[in-house]
């Protein structure tokens, strides 16, 4: 395909030649590479030679190897080149070249001010570039996937396996070099032996590399063979986490990772026993022991009235001294042993009276990121096998390949988060606080899906109810619920200041700790604690002007925002401790219809009242311009998300999302949701938008029929467009 691809650019470059030419007059640039790279051809093209620059690379390799003329034509073009490049070289600037683009893009883009004619072009250009550049990327991991697992299937020496790997749906997720570290029944290590564990979508396999062909490391490699050590289904895998047990790792550190993650075979001497962490884990709790105990004699020792040679207060400071010396040393080797350590218990064969049994594989990573990546893989592989997640995600286009279905979210689990004792609880609105404990010396889970906390606001007819679910741990778990006495309408997180704390601010315990506010019917704001061990601490409660229901919040670190049934906008500022002033600094009249939607930009704030969204500066607090969202009488603005330089608008009747450009305000895109879900759930029932949120590279949005619709956006910082 080198000539298709030499046929697109010499066309780029005629392009751009024609504008330079007339630059004048047309000071843009933007459309011509968005003309220029938005063609099926260009995808097609490139598709083809990135999907088989390896191989072109392996041959290449190869015939050098094999053909000393041709290697040395090779140089002799090499050196009579103006710049010297070599034919690698050339062959890697088609592969460099979107991601050169895209940079370029990006420089173009800090240097051409808000308000220039090519300002639009250049953002639907990222746009255009970065969408391509993932579809590559995509076509290229399925092309990977395949040959991978292909190559597996040969190099295995079972025919069962060579079947198991070669059936339609099953793909290989990852395959790593790692050291398996065998111990004896004293927790010493007796020996290490080189594998290579394979991660399938739904097996895990374990196998050495043939003595035969131990010598040619590639995976590619042809000539390379593997013995089957065992495979095991993949829901049957478990993970064991030393100190993962209650109370277990209240006196570990945060995980130091050092410079030889493979400290205990790389730098193995002879005649020296090395222990495992189990071991070591062992040692360390008898030390602790040791320690309590230490403490209780050192008190005894002070109870006494004579005066002994070597026992005195100053010979068991000694004591403890000493023993306190062990710990630091024994934690730090937990550590060491502990940072690139993965230690599964797997499924065995049936005993002789048919119950399960299990074995211990402890494998060793060759970093801590490798160990980390690692369990993350297992973690997401393991998820998809879930019965919830069975059945994947419903593609509208769907050509059958599991591989995509399996990159689109998974769902963790559900909780019933309402204590409903008489009346139906219904969940209204939620804030999500991303600070991890605050405690730094406690550990955070490396299974934890997310760290930090949710907050849920659910209603009744009259009155609201918090649960605050725990990210800390793998498993989610609801630590807090309580009544409040109006409904709750909207959150907003308010994550900590960047200033320090003043003794007073301390005192109120405002300043210096994330914060969630709660906008009721009633028309006030509630402000409470969001921190790791904090149960319900309400810090403030103050009322709206006029007791306005408050529908909407927003915040910046010195500015609270709360929309208001009126059509109004109240802005509230800091007082000196941290607290916000109850009386609001200044109240923007909107219109009369309710302001349902804030939402932030760089430095000005998105409200929706009505049909009309309206930008205000932060700094001023004046509207700067205003957006008719629908032309159709009567449409009122439900929900906003902002992603890179677009504005996502739904409505709270009709199924059409509207995108606007952030900077022009002009419309750019319409996507009716109707028609996706209507291919899941047939029939004519009304829709309409209950949330929507962008973020992973997808827009996700929310429906009153119970079907959450995840279309495809960029992450870079151009126009969200569904691509």
């Amino acid at each position: 395909r080198v000539k298709e691809l030499l046929q697109c650019h010499g066309m780029f470059q005629i392009a751009l030649a024609s504008r330079v030419a007339e630059w004048d007059s047309v000071e843009t640039i933007g459309d011509v590479f968005v003309a220029s790279f938005s063609k099926s051809m260009v995808l097609d093209a490139y598709s083809e030679y990135v999907n088989n620059f390896s191989t072109a690379v392996a041959i290449l390799k190869k015939t050098c190897a094999t053909k000393p003329a041709f290697l040395e034509f090779l140089k002799q073009c090499q050196e009579s080149s103006p710049d010297r490049v070599t034919l690698y070289s050339l062959m890697t600037k088609p592969i460099q070249r979107f991601p050169q683009f895209i940079l370029l893009l990006q420089d173009m883009l800090k240097n051409t001010s808000r308000g220039h004619p090519d300002r639009l072009p250049l953002q639907m250009a990222l746009t255009e570039l970065e969408t391509l550049a993932e579809k590559l990327n995509e076509r290229k991991r399925d092309a990977d996937q395949r040959c991978e697992i292909k190559q597996v299937a040969q190099a295995v020496n079972e025919r069962y396996l060579n079947k198991l790997l070669s059936s339609g749906n099953r793909y290989l997720v990852r395959s790593d070099d790692m050291i398996e570290t065998v111990y004896n029944d004293r927790g010493e290590i007796v020996k290490t032996k080189e594998r290579r564990v394979f991660l399938l979508s739904d097996v895990l396999m374990c196998a050495t590399v043939s003595a035969r062909t131990a010598d040619s490391n590639a995976l590619a490699s042809p000539g390379r063979k593997y013995l089957l050590k065992w495979s095991v289904p993949l829901g049957r895998v478990e993970v064991v986490e030393y100190g993962s047990s209650d109370g277990a790792g209240e006196n570990r550190c945060p995980p130091v990772h050092p410079p030889e993650s493979l400290a205990v075979v790389a730098n193995a001497q002879p005649n020296q026993v090395y222990v495992g962490p189990g071991q070591l884990y062992q040692d360390l709790q008898n030390l602790l022991h040791d320690l309590n105990v230490v403490g209780q004699i050192s008190q005894l020792v002070g109870s006494l009235r004579g005066n002994y040679q070597n026992l005195n207060q100053s010979v068991a400071h000694d004591w403890t001294s000493g023993l306190q010396r062990l710990i630091l040393k024994k934690e730090e080797a937990i550590r060491a042993a502990d940072c690139c350590r993965i230690q599964l218990q797997l499924p065995g064969k049936q005993d002789k009276s048919g119950r399960p049994t299990f074995f211990t594989a402890v494998f060793n990573t060759f970093t801590p990121a490798i160990k980390e990546s690692w369990l993350n893989s297992l973690q997401m592989a393991k998820l998809a096998l879930e019965e919830e997640n069975h059945m994947g995600w419903f593609c509208v286009e769907d050509d059958g390949n599991q591989i995509k279905k399996e990159r689109h979210p998974l769902l963790v689990g559900h909780m019933p988060v309402t204590v409903a004792k008489q009346q139906e609880f219904k969940i209204e609105c939620a804030a999500y606080n991303p600070e991890p404990c605050a405690n730094s010396e406690a550990q955070l889970d490396p299974l934890a899906a997310a760290h930090g906390f949710l907050w849920i606001g659910s209603c009744t007819n009259q009155m609201g109810q918090i649960a605050i679910v725990s990210f800390q741990n793998s498993t989610p778990k609801v630590i807090e619920c309580f009544n409040v006495e109006s409904r709750i309408l909207c959150m907003v997180f308010v994550p900590t200041e960047e200033r320090p704390a003043q003794p007073e601010a301390a005192a109120r315990g405002a300043l210096g700790v994330p914060t969630i506010c709660l906008g009721t019917e009633e028309g006030s704001i509630s402000v409470y604690k969001s921190s790791q061990g904090s149960k319900k601490v309400r810090l403030q409660h103050f009322f709206t002007p006029d007791k306005s229901t408050v529908m909407s919040l927003a915040c910046t670190p010195q500015s609270l925002y709360a929309g208001l049934v009126n059509g109004a906008v109240a802005v509230y500022t800091k007082a000196e401790d941290g607290s916000w002033n109850s009386d609001p600094q200044e109240v923007i009249q909107l219109g009369v219809l309710p302001v349902r939607s804030l939402v932030m930009a760089e430095d000005a704030l998105w409200a929706a009242s009505g049909g009309l969204v309206f930008t205000i500066r932060t700094d001023t607090h004046t509207i700067e311009n205003q957006l008719e969202a629908h032309q159709e009488e009567g449409m009122v603005v439900s929900h906003m998300v902002i992603a890179g330089v677009g504005v996502w608008i739904a409505f709270t009747s009709g199924s059409t999302l509207r995108l606007f450009h952030t900077e022009t305000l002009k419309h750019l895109q319409d996507v009716n949701i109707a028609t996706p879900v209507h291919h899941m759930l047939p029939g004519h029932q009304r829709l309409s938008v209950t949330s929507l949120l962008v973020c992973h590279g997808l827009l996700m949005v929310g429906t009153s029929l119970g079907v959450v619709v995840a279309l495809p956006v960029p992450r870079l910082q151009g126009i969200p467009k569904v691509t």
